[in-house]
């Protein structure tokens, strides 16, 4: 028979295993961190992404009201540095927002450990009871994760509120943000630095196209969907854009 202290030990194995997903890796491995490449991902696109199609238009728009170089080269390099700058602002402000509501409700969810601990003990059995725990097991496993507070709260702020595990990051964001724009914004305007006419345009779409559907492969790799569907949904996104800003380009040349 099994001596009282091995059967202890494995009780704690057990809860441990169970609250591992749901609790820091602190209790096991504290120097391991998650990847932050998700997390960036979507600044990484959504910059890209808005990058390449809007100055590609832009470009494609002046192009089709002037085949002076030199005008359409001083268009799209405005469009990469006022839309970096813009991209960057309006991810430092958003991110910024958040991280402020998810601090707030983090002071509350504090106060409400502190000061409405049966209430909140009463929150955490109905989450993993939710989860399939039930019994003594469940009295266990709701001991452990209560005895720290810190713990705890995390908990609750992730499988109560559905925040994700890792709190934004304003400036970060901002950073890739304005550099994966101004990087895909380049892309349309790069083929003017060296040919004009309709040779540098057909270099200008046929270069942000092909970008452009890297970018939808990558995105491939962060989700579900295969290579050749993402990049062509976001190719032809982008052709929309072009065939539009061109077709008001010419509109405008003609009249002016």
């Amino acid at each position: 028979m099994a001596s009282p202290s091995s059967m202890l030990e494995r009780t704690v194995r057990r809860v441990r295993r169970i609250v591992r997903p749901w609790i820091s890796r602190s209790l096991t491995r504290p120097s391991e961190e998650h990847r932050p490449e998700g997390s960036l991902l979507r600044e990484v696109v959504f910059g890209a992404n808005d990058g390449f199609v809007s100055n590609v238009a832009l470009v494609s728009g002046i192009a089709g009201g002037t085949s002076d170089p030199k005008i359409i080269l001083l268009g799209g390099i405005a469009g990469l540095v006022a839309g970096a700058i813009s991209m960057s602002l309006g991810a430092y402000v958003s991110t910024k927002s958040e991280r402020e509501f998810r601090e707030r409700e983090e002071q509350r969810e504090r106060w409400e450990v502190e000061h409405m601990r049966e209430q909140e003990l009463a929150e955490t059995r109905l989450i993993f009871r939710l989860k399939g725990i039930t019994g003594p097991l469940l009295d266990e496993v709701v001991a452990v994760v209560s005895r720290d507070q810190e713990q705890w709260v995390k908990l609750m702020m992730t499988e109560e509120l559905g925040f994700p595990d890792q709190a934004p990051r304003p400036l970060l964001s901002a950073m890739v943000m304005g550099v994966a724009f101004a990087a895909a914004a380049f892309f349309p305007i790069a083929p003017y630095l060296v040919a004009e006419g309709s040779a540098a345009l057909g270099a200008s779409l046929g270069l942000t196209a092909a970008a452009l559907f890297g970018v939808g492969a990558l995105r491939s790799r962060f989700s579900t969907g295969a290579v050749l569907r993402k990049g062509t949904e976001m190719v032809v996104l982008a052709t929309v854009a072009v065939v539009l800003a061109y077709g008001i380009g010419r509109l405008v040349g003609v009249s002016v």
